[in-house]
This record gives structure tokens, C-alpha cells and sequence, in this order.
């Protein structure tokens, strides 16, 4: 098989990581070369699985690359000046890889500005059928593909369980809850009508409220301080509880029961058949989700984890 030349790849949060890491492994073969360039939260992603891919030296663009980048709903800024520098460079192959719809057009600007049509790439992978966005010259480059960090877990883990290696998971081996928490309120405020910490402490008081003497598993987002959830650990203390790093394949593959807000990590769920709920107590725009159960209340919260930790 004749390879193609070098693969280049960028990312800068953990969910672009996962798709970004997902097309080198699936597309591996093709390949003559693969040079991975993490940013931020990605180090970790790449490090975890494509280490020998990551390059210690500067990335220089060829013409004759492929360039692909994910993308940011935060800030886009580090994904938009190199997709710009490869077009400037004359790199002829270039996709942008969306993990996520949400802020779809935040992606796409530098400055607060939209990005102009010569700087596009040739296609914009997205996950989520019939999507359109608000810019003519952006559609014109989307590309519906079956989700493909989905696809890099069923090769990867379908006839292979994760490795567990954390003390935490070996011991409480399909017994524990994860709790998976995200930065809402550095993000939006209070828009939602709820926070991070108003999730996790519903979580906590209810487990104090039912004496559940359940082993937890708090699992933050890579972008997200450790120590951030501190007074409320100290509050509830007689939780047995623990906040730690893990790797998040073997952390999901051996829980129980998994509690999250919006994560894409919910895909890790779905793949290895957990429960999972998303837990939006106090929020000011109730929905339905056909992909998984959102809870709404305490009482809601209170007769899964009956269901779960109680009754089973």
C-alpha cells in the first residue's frame, strides 16, 4: 500500500484530544509519519495513549502534509492561528475535527471574529447528522461522520478490558459511583440555574442523607483545579470519597454507577453499557435527551442511588 506522507496532529482540551488521538490510531496505516503536538489538557490524552507519537521538536508545515486539528467551544484562538498558518504554508490537506456541536461558531473565530472562507480547511468532521451552522462558506465544508473517538473505543476495548492499575478501582472493583464534574461556572455563570458545586454537593448530601457508606470516585475535568471541591470534601467527610487521577476507560469499565452533567465522557458509558445520569438539579431549562436520563431533582437522585446501591 502506498503511504500517504506526513500526519500532523493538534489539539488543545481533552475532548478535541480524543477524536484528534482517535483519527491517528484508525488512520495509522496510512501514513508515513505521525507527528502529534498536545496543548493544555490534550498532554494528558496523548500521553495516555499515542506517546510515541508526541514530538518534542517545533512543527514546521509541508505542503504535502495532513493537518488535522480539533477544535474549542472556550477558546478557539490556538486551533484557528495554526489552522491558518498550514493554509499559508500551503498545506493542501486540512480537517477540522468537532467533537461537540455546542458553541459551534465559537469554534470557528479569532478575535471574536468568524474566520474567513480562505482560510477554511477542506473538511470539518461533525458528529451530529443534519447540523447546520449560521455561515454559508462553513457548511459548504461539513462532513457527517459516525463519531470517531466512539469507534477508536470499540476497536480499542470491545475484546480487551482497560488495565486496572488504579488501587481506588481494584478494590472496589464494579462497586463505586463516579461523579464526573465540568467547569460550568468558570464558563457561564450561573446561567443554568445550577454549578458544578451545587451538582456535587447534591450527590454528597443525598449519600450522607441515606448513611450510604458507598465508595466514590470524584473524577474532574483535566481543565479543572484539584483543589476546587476541597471545602465541600471537608463538609462532607464521613463520605468515603476520593479525588484522584485515573485513567478514564479503566475508571468507567469497572464502576457501578456513573453521575455526570454534559460529558463526553457519557460516550466511554454508552460503549461499556453503565448507567449514567446526568444530574441537572435546579436547572431553569428542562429537556428531554433521548440518549441519556437527565434528573432534575433531589428525590430523583435519591431513588437512583437507592436503586443502585440499596436495593441491588
Amino acid at each position: 500500500m502506498n503511504k500517504l506522507n506526513r500526519l500532523l496532529i493538534f489539539a488543545n482540551d481533552a475532548a478535541s484530544a480524543n477524536v484528534t488521538m482517535a483519527y491517528s490510531y484508525i488512520y495509522k496505516d496510512k501514513y508515513s509519519e505521525i507527528l502529534a503536538y498536545p496543548n493544555g489538557a490534550a498532554s494528558i490524552i496523548y500521553k495516555e495513549h499515542i506517546q510515541h507519537y508526541i514530538s518534542n521538536s517545533s512543527y514546521n508545515f509541508l505542503s504535502t502534509d495532513t493537518v488535522v486539528l480539533g477544535t474549542s467551544g472556550i477558546d478557539a484562538s490556538f486551533e484557528m492561528n495554526l489552522l491558518i498558518k498550514a493554509k499559508k504554508a500551503g498545506v493542501k490537506t486540512i480537517i477540522i475535527i468537532v467533537d461537540n456541536i455546542s458553541n459551534f461558531n465559537m469554534r470557528f473565530t479569532i478575535n471574536n471574529k468568524i474566520i474567513d472562507k480562505i482560510y477554511l480547511p477542506n473538511e470539518i468532521w461533525i458528529f451530529t447528522k443534519n447540523f447546520q451552522s449560521d455561515y454559508e462558506h462553513i457548511n459548504n465544508k461539513l462532513i457527517y461522520k459516525e463519531n470517531i473517538y466512539y469507534q477508536f473505543l470499540k476497536q480499542k476495548y470491545t475484546n480487551k478490558p482497560p488495565l486496572i492499575k488504579h488501587k481506588f478501582v481494584k478494590k472496589y472493583k464494579n462497586k463505586y459511583l463516579v461523579i464526573l464534574t465540568e467547569y460550568i461556572y468558570e464558563l457561564y455563570g450561573l446561567q443554568f440555574g445550577f454549578t458544578e458545586y451545587d451538582i456535587v454537593e447534591n450527590i454528597l448530601q443525598v449519600v450522607n442523607n441515606l448513611n450510604l457508606s458507598i465508595p466514590i470516585f470524584l473524577k474532574l475535568h483535566p481543565r479543572e483545579n484539584k483543589n476546587k471541591f476541597n471545602i465541600l470534601l471537608r463538609k462532607y467527610n464521613k463520605v468515603n470519597i476520593i479525588n484522584d487521577n485515573c485513567n478514564i476507560q479503566e475508571l468507567i469499565y469497572y464502576s457501578k454507577l456513573i453521575f455526570g452533567i454534559r460529558s463526553s465522557v457519557f460516550i466511554e458509558c454508552k460503549l461499556f453499557q453503565k448507567p449514567v445520569f446526568s444530574i441537572q438539579i435546579g436547572s431553569n431549562n428542562k429537556t428531554t435527551n433521548n440518549i441519556i436520563t437527565i434528573i432534575y431533582s433531589l428525590e430523583d437522585l435519591k431513588e437512583i442511588l437507592k436503586k443502585y446501591f440499596l436495593n441491588s
